[in-house]
């Protein structure tokens, strides 16, 4: 018997307006820490606190929510922290590199993370079935127990009664 695959492993999750405020708080806290350590690394990475929220918000609320702080970090981090400020021009061939590396790497960490939460997700649930199934065989077996004692209760009292009119004749 192999083991079960459980189609609602993608609900290990919680979400709603509880998961939004709590992404929008990362985001502003990597928006701050980039801001604040701008003179130190200047246009150099540009999104990694980004990032770091990303991954993190992925592991507490799935990729859905990483792929949407992606969406809006991009482009916040390409306009406020890259020369010229609050301009939006034409994109440079760093801007498409820092793209494809930072999401890249977002992405494969957001899936990466998924799949692991949804497999512990599953062992959980299958833990929980066992433990169902074997309180439900330990109350079965009390209960044929408990009925073979009566059944043999009741036959030893038959017998008893059988036999005390035998010994009442000698």
């Amino acid at each position: 018997m192999g083991v079960a695959k459980l189609r609602n492993a993608k609900r290990w999750r919680s979400g709603g307006p509880h998961a939004l405020l709590v992404c929008t708080a990362g985001f502003i806290v990597a928006f701050v820490l980039r801001y604040l350590l701008s003179p130190l690394v200047n246009e150099y990475m540009t999104m990694l606190f980004f990032a770091i929220n990303c991954i993190v918000m992925s592991y507490f609320y799935g990729y859905g929510y990483a792929l949407g702080l992606l969406v809006v970090s991009t482009p916040t981090a390409l306009i406020v922290f890259r020369k010229p400020y609050f301009v939006i021009d034409a994109m440079a061939d760093s801007d498409i590199f820092t793209i494809l590396v930072y999401g890249t790497i977002v992405m494969l960490a957001s899936g990466i993370i998924e799949w692991l939460q949804r497999e512990r997700y599953s062992a959980i649930l299958q833990q929980r079935v066992s433990e169902t199934r074997y309180q439900m065989l330990i109350e079965t077996d009390q209960a044929r127990r408990a009925e073979y004692a009566e059944h043999f209760a009741a036959m030893k009292k038959a017998q008893e009664g059988s036999v005390a009119p035998e010994s009442d004749a000698k």
